[in-house]
């Protein structure tokens, strides 16, 4: 039999108001955590004594002690080491065709059900000559039953040797997670005060109570200085709060998270930006997923590991991903849209149509979630760039306090960039300009840990997964002609015209950057410019609502870009869902990535 020892295990005493910092340095590593005793929490979210958490893809986290009753917390910590991850799925007859495939739970892409449905069940039309299959249609009602079963036969993924180590792995006893709660306890009173002028009349009735807003937050920093992770912590403390307040006896309000910063890809892909509303508890178990995910990666629910083939005795036991539903990230139904590039300087005027879409979106999610989603406010993430003045980052900031009518500026990280932003807001007399301490647990990742996290992401939403965290997709690859698809970019590729300085005296640019371009599949750069890349597809149609709501509007999905046959005039696309193409315009951008699979 194996022997304990071949999956390490150690046990850490966290003190009152310390943290537990734990890193995982190889793309290959991974963990698992299980609380012993006390009372502990990751980036807001609460811990339950004997479960245990998984961890893996590199990520970093700190478990956090908040020292409920004077207590901190006991708990346990087991390397991973010499561990096989092999990827199982059920296969189910496909379609009329009668293909075997690797099948999953339905998929929907993001944010139009009426559409999701035609892209994912309507017939072979002929806009998608041939359909190539990894994964069947259901052929009856039974077959999603026989897709979520027990797997018997692993796919063909790869496998993924996993080993640990608990070597950066340690208690920190100076930790500013103390100050982040203090700001959340600010921001609930905030919250309690705000009312919307028609909550209260003067006593003749004659005219409406000024309003009260609620705390409208806009999240500022250098890159790595834990943007994200503050907003995440502070996402969970206002929804455990609301659900504790709350009970059953109504259903909890969420409060709206906005995501500007295009290289995080939160919900679907990198080079997009976005926002939702959610009352969940945002667990942390992996980057690929580090605010959940929304439709369009598919349902959370764990997958039976597979068995053992190991003959060996003294082989170390194969691990199974702890079957824990609180640690999966949970299903949001996000408002997603495609800026085409992982920084927000490529392209700025159409990055500034984006974030103003956004906010309006935002507005209109407050709206409709109800009182308590209005009373919680929102929460802005932004990209570093903007304080660290590149492409006019500070005019990005003042574009953002004004269209999401900031009243909170909170800045992460050095005392420099508070009094900068203190004296960009000092004409505001609306906006109070706070600063909270990075964390220093919080770090800048280098770019080849950060291509590999994208690439993560990007496969994450096509193939599901990581296994820690979700359950696996089968998405499939279509052929289409080339008549028969439209693809565009908005603004011309960097590098191929003239700067504005080289032409003639009075003359004007014909092309703007926020008109749509389309792409010679024909012609001679067409193979650079659009194989191995991802494809929005827009909500809106060109023909019926015009270029402008295809440029600055949602988008309901990706597809990705596999081959391009100039002769047979044909391109290969790898897509979430069988069938038709809900839309004949498909958006490219600069986002590349490689199919390994």
């Amino acid at each position: 039999m194996a022997s304990a020892s071949q999956h390490p295990s150690r046990r850490f005493v966290i003190p009152p108001t310390h943290e537990l910092r734990f890193e995982l340095e190889s793309p290959t590593d991974a963990l698992s955590i299980t609380l012993v005793s006390g009372f502990a929490e990751l980036f807001g979210f609460e811990l339950v004594q004997g479960a245990s958490y998984g961890f893996s893809h590199e990520q970093r986290g700190a478990v956090w002690a908040p020292g409920v009753n004077g207590e901190g917390a006991e708990v346990e910590m087991s390397s991973l080491s010499s561990v096989r991850l092999t990827r199982s799925m059920a296969e189910v007859a496909g379609g009329t065709d009668g293909l075997q495939g690797r099948a999953t739970a339905s998929r929907e892409l993001t944010g139009c059900s009426a559409e999701l449905r035609q892209f994912a069940w309507n017939a072979p039309c002929p806009v998608v000559e041939r359909v190539v299959t990894s994964g069947g249609r259901y052929a009856d009602p039974s077959a999603r039953e026989r897709a979520l079963a027990p797997a018997t036969n692993a796919s063909s993924f790869p496998p993924t040797h996993v080993t640990g180590s608990l070597d950066t792995v340690y208690v920190a006893s100076e930790s500013a997670f103390s100050t982040y709660f203090n700001l959340h306890l600010s921001l609930s009173r905030l919250r309690l005060l705000a009312r919307p002028s028609s909550f209260a009349m003067t006593r003749d009735l004659s005219q409406p109570d000024d309003e009260v807003a609620p705390p409208r937050v806009l999240v500022v920093g250098e890159r790595g200085a834990g943007k994200s992770t503050l907003v995440k912590m502070l996402a969970n403390w206002r929804n455990r709060a609301e659900r504790a307040t709350c009970g059953t006896a109504k259903p909890a309000s969420g409060i709206t998270l906005v995501n500007l910063d295009p290289s995080d890809g939160l919900w679907t892909v990198p080079g997009t930006i976005g926002v939702v509303n959610t009352s969940s508890i945002i667990p942390t178990s992996t980057p690929a997923a580090p605010f959940g995910t929304s439709f369009s990666s598919g349902p959370p629910v764990p997958f039976p590991p597979p068995a053992s083939s190991s003959t060996s005795s003294d082989a170390p036991p194969p691990y199974n991903p702890p079957i824990n539903p609180d640690s999966y990230a949970p299903l949001l139904d996000p408002l997603v849209f495609f800026a085409g590039h992982l920084s927000p300087t490529v392209n700025e005027p159409h990055y500034d149509l984006l974030m103003q879409s956004v906010a309006d979106a935002a507005k209109r999610k407050v709206d409709e979630a109800g009182m308590g989603s209005w009373k919680a406010g929102w929460m802005v993430d932004t990209p570093g760039e903007w304080v660290e003045k590149k492409g006019g980052g500070w005019e990005r900031v003042k574009a953002a306090v004004r269209a999401f009518e900031i009243n909170v500026l909170l800045v992460v990280g050095t005392e420099r960039s508070y009094v900068e932003m203190s004296k960009l807001m000092s004409t505001n007399k609306t906006v109070t300009v706070v600063r909270v301490p990075k964390s220093d647990g919080a770090s800048d990742p280098d770019l080849p840990t950060l291509s590999r996290l994208q690439s993560l992401q990007t496969r994450s939403y096509f193939y599901g997964g990581p296994p820690l965290t979700q359950g696996l997709l089968s998405p499939f690859s279509i052929i289409v002609r080339l008549s028969d698809i439209r693809i565009v970019r908005v603004g011309e590729v960097a590098g191929t015209h003239a700067p504005d300085s080289a032409l003639p005296l009075g003359a004007t640019r014909l092309t703007r950057d926020t008109e749509l371009v389309e792409v010679d599949l024909e012609g001679p750069r067409a193979a650079s410019e659009v194989v191995n890349r991802i494809l929005a597809v827009p909500m809106a149609e060109e023909e019926r609502d015009g270029q402008e709501k295809v440029v600055k509007g949602p988008v309901m999905g990706f597809v990705w870009v596999s081959a391009l046959d100039k002769e047979k005039k044909k391109i290969t696309l790898l897509s979430p869902l069988p069938g038709r193409l809900p839309r004949k315009t498909l958006i490219v951008g600069g986002i590349d990535w490689i199919d390994n699979a």
